[in-house]
């Protein structure tokens, strides 16, 4: 593995604000699951936990960006005198 990532890591940036943007984080995450994937057998134990967590992080993802994008939206039309 070229380029490691570990929870622990991560956490380490997010406490000690090292991340710059919200891209930044989701590319160490998604780092984690790309070395998952590299080191460990399809089918494997390790391989198939590191499916399912991509999943749950997908799922939860996806829901915190549509979240984010609603608020700027709104934030945009609020601002543009446009109210709902």
């Amino acid at each position: 593995i070229k380029n490691p990532m570990d929870l622990f890591t991560i956490n380490s940036k997010l406490e000690n604000n090292q991340y710059t943007s919200t891209e930044e984080f989701e590319k160490d995450i998604r780092l984690i699951f790309r070395n998952c994937y590299t080191y460990n057998n399809v089918g494997s134990e390790i391989y198939c936990l590191g499916e399912e967590l991509e999943s749950h992080f997908n799922k939860i993802w996806n829901k915190k960006q549509r979240e984010r994008l609603k608020r700027v939206q709104d934030t945009d039309a609020n601002s543009s005198g446009k109210l709902k």
